[in-house]
Parts: C-alpha cells; sequence; structure tokens
C-alpha cells in the first residue's frame, strides 16, 4: 500500500496496488475469527478491543494531518478539513468530502470505515450460539451489500460486496480452527494462482470498479488461503524482521500517506525509484518508531482505564 500511494504522486502505473486492501480485509476476517474462536467472545469486550486497537492511534494521526492541512492547504492537497467532515472521520462513518470523494480526513482510512461495519456486525453475532455464528456474520454482511444494490449511493458508501472478504476471511479462519487444512502443494498452487490473476490484471490495464469485489476480492481470498496453507504445512517460515513489519503494519498504514508527503516535498518525486525507495523506507522506519512509542503504549492506557475506573468507583460514593 506504501508504493501504491506513492505512485500515486507520480500516475496510476501501479494501480493493482491497491488490491493490497482486499487482501487486507480478507486477512482481518481471518484474525477475528480466530481470534474470537480462541476466547475473545464476549461482544462487549470483544468490541472494546478493536476499539481500543483501532480508534486511539487513528484519531491522533487523523488531527494531526488535519491540523497540517489547515497550516498548509498545499502540503496535503488532497484533504480539505470542516468540522462535518472532521467528525465523520473520526467516528468511522463513510461519506464524502469537501471535495465530493469518499475519503475521510486521513484518506487511507476508509478502509477503517469498512472495517467498523465488520466489527460492529461481528460483534451483534457474538450474542448468538457459536454454532450460528459463522452463518449469521455471513448473512449480515450480504444484507448490507443488498442494500447498496438497492439503494446504489450506498453502494459507494460501504454498502458493497467487498464486505463479502471479511465473510470469506471468517470462513478461512473458521476451516482453520476446525482443522480442515489444505494442503501445502495446493496453497502453493492457490497463493501463485492468486498472485498471477493480480499481476495479469496489471500488465493488461484491465479493470471495473464495480467488479473489484470478485475480480480482486477471489485472487485475495486464494492469497490469504495459500500462505495460510503453507505456513500451517511447514513450508513457510515467517522471519522475524517481518513478524516484526506485521505487528507494526497499522502504524505503518497511518503514518504513510503524511511521510510519503514529506518525501515529496523535501526531495522531489524524481527520479522515481529514489522516491518511491525513499517513502518505503521513510514511511517504515516512522511506523516502526510510531508503533513502539505511541501506539502499544496508547493501546495499553486505554485497556486498563476501565480497570482504573473501577477501582476509583468505591472512593467516589
Amino acid at each position: 500500500m506504501v508504493a501504491f500511494h506513492a505512485f500515486q504522486w507520480l500516475d496510476d502505473r501501479f494501480w493493482v496496488g491497491a488490491a493490497g486492501v482486499d487482501v487486507f480485509f480478507v486477512i482481518s476476517g481471518f484474525i477475528i475469527w480466530t481470534v474470537a474462536a480462541r476466547g475473545e467472545s464476549q461482544p462487549g469486550p470483544f468490541l472494546w478491543r478493536r476499539f481500543t486497537r483501532v480508534a486511539p492511534a487513528y484519531w491522533l494521526v487523523t488531527f494531526l494531518v488535519a491540523g497540517v492541512a489547515l497550516a498548509d492547504p498545499m502540503f496535503l492537497p488532497q484533504v480539505s478539513v470542516t468540522p462535518r467532515h472532521l467528525l465523520l472521520s473520526l467516528a468511522f462513518i463513510q461519506h464524502t468530502d469537501p471535495n465530493g470523494l469518499v475519503f475521510p480526513v486521513l484518506p487511507p482510512g476508509w478502509t477503517l470505515n469498512y472495517e467498523a461495519i465488520f466489527y460492529v456486525s461481528f460483534a451483534a453475532v457474538l450474542f448468538a450460539h457459536e454454532r450460528f455464528r459463522f452463518v449469521l456474520i455471513v448473512a449480515a454482511m450480504a444484507a448490507i451489500c443488498a442494500v447498496g444494490f438497492l439503494d446504489p449511493p450506498l453502494y459507494g458508501l460501504a454498502a458493497n460486496p467487498m464486505l463479502l472478504q471479511f465473510a470469506a476471511g471468517a470462513w478461512l479462519g473458521r476451516r482453520h480452527m476446525q482443522r480442515r487444512r489444505i494442503e501445502p502443494g495446493a496453497g502453493l498452487i492457490f497463493l501463485v494462482l492468486g498472485l498471477a490473476a493480480l499481476a495479469t490484471m496489471g500488465l493488461t490495464g484491465f479493470r471495473n470498479e464495480f467488479f473489484r469485489p470478485l475480480l480482486w476480492g477471489l485472487p485475495a481470498v486464494m492469497i490469504v488461503a495459500g500462505a495460510v496453507a503453507l505456513e500451517e504445512g511447514g513450508w513457510l517460515k515467517v522471519p522475524a524482521v517481518l513478524v516484526g513489519l506485521g505487528d507494526a503494519s497499522y502504524a505503518i498504514y497511518l503514518c504513510h500517506m503524511p511521510v510519503t508527503a514529506l518525501v515529496g516535498h523535501t526531495l522531489g518525486v524524481q527520479p522515481v525509484a529514489l522516491f518511491v525507495i525513499g517513502s518505503l523506507v521513510a514511511s517504515v522506519a516512522l511506523g516502526l518508531a510510531f508503533h513502539r512509542w505511541i501506539e502499544t503504549p496508547l493501546i495499553r492506557l486505554c485497556r486498563r482505564l476501565p480497570k482504573r475506573l473501577t477501582a476509583l468507583a468505591p472512593r467516589a460514593s
């Protein structure tokens, strides 16, 4: 995603890089299902942990971006700030910005609005018995998609089949927890075919935003299914450095747009290779620092807050 947004400063040559979002949605569905299956199955605690994992760091970066945009409109020309736009962005509500585009104040944050729909739906499903949960989460995602088809403006405001990618990830997570494993050899084929499908679209220029959930969603499911199969079968050992990058991936996601803008304004966008590599290195470096020194302590602080309030309650009475 960092490379995709870096190239957007230049042209649309790496448009297929946006498919990283589709892969991310499938991974998210997989993780949320497995997390709930391993014990985090109470609706309240589940939603609180998701909220504290996502919201505080996102709000912090959103306020930072809003402040920069107000102080220097040319630094982030795609960002326009109004009170309504800021409040809806902070509330994870998909909407059109002052420029008529479906982006929050921190533009990459549009994906978090989809995540919020999935999280709230999944929390509601947790009230049901576990044997009904998979059917219910698929039905919930499908119902929201149906609303988008019936009311086309809502299709562009998150009520579209991209939500089914979360359900597909949940299906993979369910299979994983039931130990219904895909053979590593088949997983390798899935992974190669998924990557090849995206590469073919990128090379041929074949794209269709309306059918994106299908054209990019299916390869995304194949990629995640293949990677899971390879790891489960012992064919894939993830290096510690990649594990660290995975842990900091959300921080990198939040920071990379303003960091890329800083690189573009200070170093320029030519030569292209230097700009893209510089954006990648700077985004990863700042993301790792943000994860260690800001995001992780912030999550810990927020998750301790209910206990502290509970401990103070008897004294207040």
